[in-house]
């Protein structure tokens, strides 16, 4: 029995893919995932499975949410392992949110075995990828004309690959379930 979370992709946000987080935890729990627990709206989901093939898991689950809600969510599929390795690097522990400043790890659906330098910035430079490897980008959201920088769309773009974005406290909180 493998433990796993599933980061669903831009689901309710701005009224748009509503996925209620109860539900979410029915359909995944009445398809034999087992332990199954959610942490805030924006899609994180804790849960144990026998499956050990993450592409057949990220299928499945996929299809479950387009078959009982009706439209599709890309799934980012982790280990708990991975993450709890992720928090816990020193890397980690050395790269803090600051006033101005925001740390992000922006989680690829697939592998992108692209060379891409570090650090590189956006078009504009509120946001920075610090460190990566991959199958995760750790980046640095600075405020730029009174908004902080969004690392999902700038990385998407640079990688061609569904991706997305969690804080680093959201991170640990998931792991404490």
């Amino acid at each position: 029995m493998e433990r796993y979370i599933a980061f669903l992709r831009g689901i309710n946000v701005s009224g748009q893919k509503i996925i209620k987080m109860d539900a979410l935890r029915r359909i995944l729990s009445a398809d034999g995932y087992q332990d199954v627990k959610t942490y805030i709206q924006s899609g994180n989901v804790l849960f144990s499975s026998e499956i050990q093939d993450t592409n057949l898991l990220i299928l499945k689950i996929e299809n479950l949410i387009e078959f009982f809600f009706g439209f599709h969510v890309d799934v980012v599929l982790r280990k708990y392992a991975e993450i709890e390795s992720l928090v816990n690097s020193d890397f980690f522990k050395q790269v803090r949110a600051q006033e101005d400043k925001k740390i992000y790890i922006t989680f690829l659906k697939d592998e992108y075995p692209q060379p891409i330098p570090v650090p590189m910035f956006s078009k504009n430079g509120d946001v920075e990828i610090i460190h990566r490897n991959n199958m995760d980008l750790f980046s640095i959201s600075t405020l730029f004309k009174g908004n902080y920088g969004f690392p999902n769309s700038f990385i998407e773009k640079l990688t061609g690959i569904p991706a997305t974005t969690r804080n680093p406290n959201t991170l640990e909180k998931i792991l404490k379930l």
